[in-house]
């Protein structure tokens, strides 16, 4: 006789706390990839996975937050195997307005710097 392996098994081990609106469960966070510029972390992408009946139906923009960090939703949540598990793939909400603050930053000093050199 095949037993049953619980969904809770491996969210039980290894997650953490993860919210998303009024749903709070426990998901596997994974740093999935990141987007270089200059040398520099532009962007990088996360991935939390959870129990599908908690958080598959979640849609494009959502907000999820896990250990006291804020990510939004990059597309719904993509079905694992046999759909007991799901993966959020996530961007940091706080992250992408810092990128865009230190290339803003980066494109200033350098339009000043040409200014300078050519005065």
């Amino acid at each position: 006789m095949i037993q049953e392996i619980s969904d809770d098994f491996l969210l039980a081990d290894f997650g953490s706390s993860v919210t998303a609106g009024a749903v709070v469960g426990l998901g596997v966070m994974d740093c999935a990839s990141q987007i270089m510029m200059n040398d520099q972390v532009v962007t990088v992408d996360y991935a939390i996975t959870a129990r599908t009946d908690l958080f598959g139906g979640l849609q494009y923009g959502a907000q999820v937050v896990h250990e006291g960090l804020t990510y939004k939703l990059q597309h719904e949540p993509l079905m694992l195997a046999d759909g007991r598990f799901c993966v959020m793939v996530l961007e940091q909400i706080e992250a992408a307005a810092d990128s865009i603050g230190l290339i803003l930053a980066n494109t200033i000093i350098s339009a000043n710097t040409l200014i300078t050199v050519g005065v």
